[in-house]
C-alpha cells in the first residue's frame, strides 16, 4: 500500500472533477481501509495478512463506506479544525451527512482499493471469492523480472506509486502555498459560494 497519507493526491483529483464533490469525504474514504492493517497487525500478526476485509470489494464498499461517513460527519472536524486551524464553521458545513458525502465516501474507498490493487503481491480486493495470495496487482506483475514477486515486484511496483504519490502532493502544496493552504488542502471544494477554492 502507499504510506496511507499518500492516497491524498487521488482525493484531491477526484474532488476536483466535480464541485459536488466533498473532499473531506474523498479524503476518510482514501484512508480508511488502512485502519483495518492497524488492527489486524496488532492482533492478528501471522495470523492473518494486514489486507483483508476493508481491502476487499465487498468489505470496502460497504463496511469501510459506512465507517467513512461516521468518521467525516463525527471525527474529521473536530481533528483537522484542531490541528490545522482550518474554520470550524466551514468544516462543519461540508461535513454534513448527506448522499453526496456518502457518494464522496464511497469513491475514496474506491480509489484506495484500486491504488492498492495496483502494486500489491497478494490482493483480497475479490475476497473472499478468490484467496488474496492468488490475486496479483499488475505492476507487482510486471515489474517481478525475477520471477520473485516479494522481493523483487512488490519493491519496485511499491517503490514507483510511492513515487508518482509524492510527486502528486508536492505539486497540490505548491499549487497552494501562498493562498489558504490549509483550507484547499482539508476543505477543497464547496457548493456554498463562501468557501473559495
Amino acid at each position: 500500500m502507499p504510506i496511507t497519507p499518500l492516497h491524498y493526491p487521488l482525493a484531491w483529483g477526484l474532488s476536483k472533477t466535480s464541485r459536488k464533490l466533498s473532499l473531506p469525504a474523498l479524503v476518510v474514504g482514501s484512508v480508511i481501509p488502512d485502519i483495518e492493517c492497524v488492527v489486524l497487525w496488532l492482533f492478528f500478526r501471522g495470523v492473518l495478512p494486514d489486507h483483508l476485509v476493508l481491502h476487499s470489494l465487498i468489505g470496502g464498499l460497504t463496511l469501510g463506506t459506512f465507517i467513512a461517513v461516521v468518521v467525516t460527519v463525527t471525527l474529521y472536524t473536530p481533528i483537522i479544525s484542531g490541528i490545522f486551524k482550518v474554520d470550524k464553521g466551514k468544516l462543519k458545513e461540508v461535513c454534513k451527512f448527506t448522499p453526496t458525502l456518502v457518494a464522496s465516501c464511497f469513491l475514496g474507498v474506491v480509489s484506495h482499493l484500486l491504488i492498492d490493487y495496483t502494486h500489491h503481491w497478494y490482493n483480497p480486493i475479490l475476497w473472499p471469492w478468490i484467496d488474496p495470495y492468488v490475486f496479483v496487482g499488475p505492476l507487482a506483475a510486471f515489474f517481478a523480472f525475477d520471477g520473485n514477486l516479494i522481493e523483487t515486484g512488490y519493491p519496485i511496483a511499491q517503490l514507483l506509486v510511492h513515487s508518482i504519490m509524492i510527486v502528486f502532493w508536492l505539486a497540490i502544496l505548491s499549487k497552494y502555498r501562498n493562498r489558504d493552504l490549509w483550507d484547499n488542502i482539508w476543505i477543497g471544494n464547496s457548493n456554498n459560494p463562501d468557501i473559495v477554492n
